[in-house]
Parts: C-alpha cells; sequence; structure tokens
C-alpha cells in the first residue's frame, strides 16, 4: 500500500499538530540552549515529521521564530556592549576629573572668599602661585610664612591643616619655627607684607599650638 501523508487536520487550538510541536520544540529550546541548539533541534525534528504534508511549513515558520530570537539575542548583545562602553567612559571621566582636580587644587571654602581670591591674584601676578594655587618656586620655611600670613588677614584656626593640603605638605607649622630664625624669611614677610598691605587682618583669639 502507498503510503500516504496525514492531513493538514487543523485542530480547536487553530493551529496544525506540525506547527504546535515546531512551535512548542522551537519555545523548549530557545529557553534551554538559544537559538544555535534550537536551529539544530528543530532540523531533526522536521526529519521526524515529514508524515504531516505541512511539516516544511512548520519548520520554516519555527526557523522565522528562531530568526527573531536571534536578532533580539544580537540586539541585547549589542546594547551590553554600548552599556559596558559607556560605563567604561564614565569611569575615566570620573578619574579623569577626580585628577584635574587633584591637579588643579581645588580650594575649600575658607580659601575661596572674595578676600582670599583677591590675595590669590596678588600672589599670581607676583610669581609666587600659578593659576592652580600651588606654590611656584618658594621653600618649605616660605610657604609657612605665606600659610601664616594669609590665615591672619582670613581668620583661618586651623592654618597648618588647610594649607598642608592644598599643598600636599606635612608639618608646616615646624617650618615656621625654623623660618623665625633665617634673615630671608624676614625679607619674604616684608614682600608679602607689601603685597597685601591694604588687606586687614581679622582679629582672633589665640591659641595655644594655633
Amino acid at each position: 500500500m502507498a503510503s500516504q501523508q496525514l492531513s493538514r487536520g487543523i485542530p480547536p487550538g487553530g493551529s496544525s499538530i506540525a506547527h504546535k510541536v515546531m512551535d512548542d520544540a522551537a519555545e523548549h529550546y530557545l529557553a534551554h540552549g538559544g537559538p544555535a541548539i534550537a536551529r539544530i533541534e528543530l532540523a531533526n525534528l522536521a526529519n521526524g515529521l515529514k508524515f504531516y504534508n505541512d511539516y516544511m511549513e512548520a519548520y520554516h515558520a519555527a526557523l522565522e521564530k528562531l530568526a527573531q530570537a536571534e536578532a533580539l539575542e544580537h540586539q541585547r548583545h549589542l546594547q551590553e556592549i554600548a552599556d559596558l562602553m559607556r560605563a567604561e567612559q564614565k569611569a575615566a571621566q570620573s578619574a579623569a576629573n577626580m585628577r584635574d582636580q587633584q591637579e588643579t587644587g581645588v580650594l575649600p571654602p575658607k580659601l575661596s572668599t572674595p578676600k582670599a581670591i583677591l590675595m590669590w591674584q596678588r600672589l599670581q601676578q607676583a610669581g609666587y602661585i600659578d593659576e592652580h594655587y600651588q606654590p611656584i618656586d618658594l621653600s618649605r620655611t616660605e610657604l609657612a610664612i605665606l600659610a601664616y600670613d594669609m590665615s591672619k588677614r582670613l581668620g583661618i584656626r586651623d592654618k597648618w591643616k588647610t594649607f598642608g593640603e592644598l599643598w600636599d605638605k606635612k608639618n608646616l607649622r615646624n617650618d615656621y619655627n625654623l623660618a623665625m630664625n633665617q634673615r630671608k624669611s624676614l625679607e619674604f614677610r616684608e614682600k608679602l607684607k607689601l603685597l597685601f598691605a591694604d588687606i586687614q587682618r581679622v582679629t582672633t583669639k589665640r591659641t595655644p599650638y594655633a
């Protein structure tokens, strides 16, 4: 007896048996292996459904679903790469901004008042401080004198800590004590006195080790 293919036979659900099996298989293998595995398994399954006259139509419909899934997977992959690149760029920019802040010597609030800015401008014009508020060819004792003199006029009590952090210098108080015994320190202090002649000092109560 000659073999016959089974008719399409549409069940109540609206799809033929071949279409239903292929669709279910596509969903299963996409969820448990991905498009590449699903493509192999559907090809094997198609050979087992040849007795249905619409098996090739069902197979191609399943392949179309795989193609859509592969396109979505590729799009997700590209999005992940783009997100990773943005995250890396953001991290690099953040690191660059931090380096810029460190290099430019960002001023704390007590050193960025109008009076302080006027003093910085005078110092820059005199060639003692650069545009990043960092010293130019000043010795440690001269830096200590500058920190002391500016603090007197700005009313800064924790001068050694404030200026030490700005200039990345430790033990400025010891440098100041050493400066008191140096003749060149007196000369430098006189130069600062002329620069700041019209900037009044802020009167503060003296405290031990200020």
